[in-house]
């Protein structure tokens, strides 16, 4: 008698999957959000009509003019077709643990901007960086895209050691022409990249997504032995002591606070993503948009 074979989940069946559960969290509410927190980075000429007084003099159209012998002037709109990139940390320190480790919750997320994207016909793309860029798909418009970026991560080689987020953030600017809105997603366990940060944010838009794996909450479990998952170096802790456990909290929140000054002081916005993926994006939405409307 045969049996049925067991279903091996595949990297394009996984894909679909994390997609699909995107999609149910984009509402039209969501979409709206998005709208209103990320703008159009330029306007675009739509027509020409008669001069009317207060208009600006540098758009009047002088063929039209000289044609017609009436003054008229160009009319814009607001480019709304988005340039996104979302820049992830590669590194392993990235996928130290499950797939609740830091990189999960990057597919997570790059499915979700992802989704949002596609609702709004808007660019996506990617660079994927360790010490250095180990690949580039530039923003690019419709449905095939996030399938692309998606298995392009899911394939990611997962041995790179150490990050470099100060030279991915410079080969982005090289690289990145005209402005876009640039997430960057990391546990950012990385050298000094304030420079590089300043520059980008001069021509882009950039979102820091301090990504925390499931050992920014340690419970006790009495002695522990931790890896690094890029220096090999072990350390036992007794996650007994509760000054053990208070001070590994402290830690926590001095790096969050940190990194968030880094983004204030540098042009850049900033959000943790320790458990749910989406909340934290919808909170930095509301707040942009209460910007906007100030």
């Amino acid at each position: 008698m045969r049996t049925a074979p067991r279903y091996i989940p595949t990297r394009t069946s996984e894909v679909r999957r994390i997609q699909l559960r995107s999609r149910r969290l984009v509402t039209g509410d969501l979409m709206g959000q998005y709208r209103s927190a990320f703008r159009g980075t330029g306007l675009v000429f739509t027509d020409i009509r008669e001069y009317q007084p207060g208009d600006d003099v540098k758009h009047i159209h002088w063929k039209a003019t000289a044609r017609t012998g009436k003054v008229f002037v160009k009319s814009y709109e607001e480019d709304r077709q988005l340039r996104v990139l979302l820049a992830v940390d590669a590194s392993a320190s990235m996928r130290a643990l499950d797939s609740k480790a830091s990189f999960g919750k990057a597919l997570e997320f790059t499915s979700l901007i992802g989704a949002l994207t596609q609702g709004g016909n808007d660019l996506l793309g990617l660079s994927l960086f360790g010490k250095e860029t180990l690949s580039y798909l530039p923003p690019k418009s419709g449905a095939k895209r996030i399938q692309q970026i998606l298995s392009a991560l899911m394939g990611a080689d997962s041995s790179h050691l150490g990050t470099d987020i100060g030279a991915g953030l410079k080969q982005i600017s090289l690289t990145l022409r005209k402005p876009s809105i640039v997430f960057v997603l990391s546990d950012f366990f990385s050298t000094d990249f304030h420079d590089e940060l300043r520059s980008l944010s001069a021509v882009h838009d950039v979102i820091l997504v301090q990504l925390e794996s499931a050992l920014g909450k340690i419970e006790d479990c009495g002695l522990v032995s931790f890896v690094d998952a890029e220096s090999g170096e072990h350390v036992v802790v007794d996650t007994s002591a509760k000054s053990v456990r208070d001070g590994w909290e402290a830690a926590l929140q001095s790096r969050r606070i940190a990194l968030h000054d880094v983004a204030r002081r540098n042009g850049a916005d900033h959000i943790v993503i320790s458990e749910n993926t989406m909340q934290p994006l919808l909170s930095l939405m509301k707040e942009r948009a209460r910007r906007i409307a100030r």
